[in-house]
């Protein structure tokens, strides 16, 4: 056996879900075929939401990205209507960082905590894993010495939209109606009448190029379309017929520094598992990029599984475990599609959609309607409740599901922010109680669990939180004397006290 998770795809989602599992200890090999990090895909994105920042922060690896002093953008688009985060900027804003920087900073702090990421190797075949009573997983790999064969307990497909273990897993996709192409090009300087608008059959435009500000990018979008060839390289007249088929217009351009094609269907998997194989980000859920929930979804899913995984493999799982992934995420990416089918819809096709689209810009200009849509791209929250607990889902705590806010407390050691608790990638109990927290004995969860006491907050609105390692809250109470649901929310999430073998095999099937 290789490593007990196999990873293909040394994306975002697939290096954070690196350093997710080896921050608890358990090996992980990454395949990621491309030889290097300067590919297309590591150029084409350049922005990250707050929650994905947030999400970062919880393991202290937004301060590397933070010293190049990204940007931060007080809008983001729905539809290509601008929507205002000028009065939300406290929690809702984008960054301007290249993905490219991510990128890198995510590989480095998996290479630093021992993942084994191996470029210039392609997953050809998955050959055990997908059944259900499979005991392992058995792939096929090409490197560049020749094919091999690796096994390991669990296989997850973080390899983007055109993923090779989806497809040779089997997993079985919905897809949207209206597909969409394009072509985004780097060119030394502007020369030539180019000038950003939307047209009847698509999008040009001229943006801020990623990296190098010096720079300039192109980038057209055409919708109803997919591209002659998918597999031929792309070329200089391949830009200028997309350009005209777009704007009408034979723009002259010269010859790009980089050109990078894209296309799609909307696509979402009807299950984000298959035995011991699974899916995360792109692999998972195919959309519209333009949207601009790429980056932050598949962050999120890597978050959700990685202690997940980790808690089968390292033997404290409780049953159901690792079904709670696709319960929890395959809703979020449902609704990722649900919200860019909605944005094409809106912008194609043309000859229908101008009334609606005057009557939605009418509706965006309503305050209510502008934040509700911002939070439909950027809210994380889970619906979590105990089964048999007497307490209605009006009466849970608004913090019940959602990640932990960046709150100030005061402990013995001075002001912590509760997200630099989570640095280690363990649960955190929050104990604000005063010394009144009624609690059971939590040595059983030694190495899961993380406590610290802190003066009673206002701010935080509760007397203790139990804090998931992905860091969402998973337990809050008001008046510190609920023991029973504080012991139901540690056994649901961490494992029995003590954990056992047995309990990690039954979570692993």
């Amino acid at each position: 056996m290789s490593a007990p998770v196999l990873v293909v795809g040394a994306g975002p989602s697939g290096l954070f879900l690196a350093a997710e599992l080896r921050l608890a200890g358990v090996e992980v090999t990454v395949l990621e075929r491309s030889p290097d990090r300067s590919t297309g895909e590591n150029l084409r994105a350049h922005m990250l939401h707050a929650r994905a920042a947030d999400l970062l922060d919880l393991r202290g690896l937004m301060d590397p990205l933070r010293k190049e002093d990204p940007p931060v953008w007080p809008m983001i688009h729905f539809g290509n209507f601008w929507l205002d985060l000028s009065k939300l900027l406290a929690t809702e804003h984008s960054l301007m960082i290249p993905q490219a920087s991510t990128v890198r900073v995510l590989e480095e702090r998996a290479r630093e905590l021992g993942a084994d990421i191996r470029r210039g190797h392609t997953l050809t075949a998955v050959e055990r894993g997908p059944d259900d009573d499979a005991d392992d997983v058995a792939v096929r790999v090409s490197g560049p010495d020749g094919e091999y064969d690796l096994t390991a307990a669990y296989l997850v497909g973080c390899d983007g939209e055109n993923s090779a273990v989806r497809a040779l897993a089997g997993f079985a996709t919905r897809q949207g109606s209206i597909s969409w192409y394009g072509l985004l090009a780097d060119f030394d300087e502007a020369d030539g009448e180019w000038e950003s608008a939307n047209y009847p059959t698509g999008i040009f435009a001229v943006v801020p190029h990623p990296v190098h500000p010096t720079r300039v990018r192109l980038m057209t979008m055409e919708f109803g379309r997919l591209p002659d060839d998918p597999e031929a390289p792309e070329t200089v007249e391949e830009l200028r017929a997309s350009i005209a088929r777009v704007t009408g217009k034979d723009l002259t351009v010269g010859q790009p520094d980089w050109i990078y094609r894209y296309s799609g269907l909307t696509q979402l998997v009807t299950s984000y598992r298959r035995g011991r194989v699974f899916l995360v980000g792109d692999a998972a859920h195919v959309h519209y990029f333009g949207a601009g929930h790429g980056t932050s979804t598949s962050l999120h899913d890597a978050a959700n599984l990685g202690w997940k995984l980790a808690g089968a493999i390292n033997g404290w799982a409780p049953p159901g475990l690792l079904d709670t992934y696709h319960a929890e995420r395959h809703p979020v990416g449902d609704r990722v599609r649900m919200s860019t089918d909605a944005q094409l819809a809106l912008q194609y096709p043309p000859e229908t959609i101008g009334p609606l689209r005057d009557m939605f810009g009418e509706l965006v200009a309503f305050e209510d309607v502008n934040d509700h849509l911002v939070r439909t791209i950027t809210e994380v929250r889970y619906p979590i409740s105990y089964p048999g607990r007497r307490s209605k889902p009006a009466s849970a705590h608004p913090l019940l599901g959602r990640p932990v806010p960046a709150v100030e407390v005061a402990t013995s050691g001075g002001a912590v922010a509760l997200t630099q608790t989570l640095h280690d990638g363990r649960g955190v109990l929050v104990d604000a109680s005063g010394g009144t927290l009624r609690q059971p004995d939590l040595t059983g969860w030694a190495g899961r669990l993380d406590v610290v006491t802190a003066e009673p907050s206002t701010e935080l609105d509760a007397a203790a939180l139990l804090v998931r390692p992905d860091g969402v809250v998973a337990w809050a109470d008001r008046t510190g004397t609920d023991a029973a649901g504080l012991e139901l929310a540690l056994t649901t999430w961490l494992g029995a006290p003590g954990g056992d073998d047995t309990t990690a095999a039954e979570a692993g099937r």
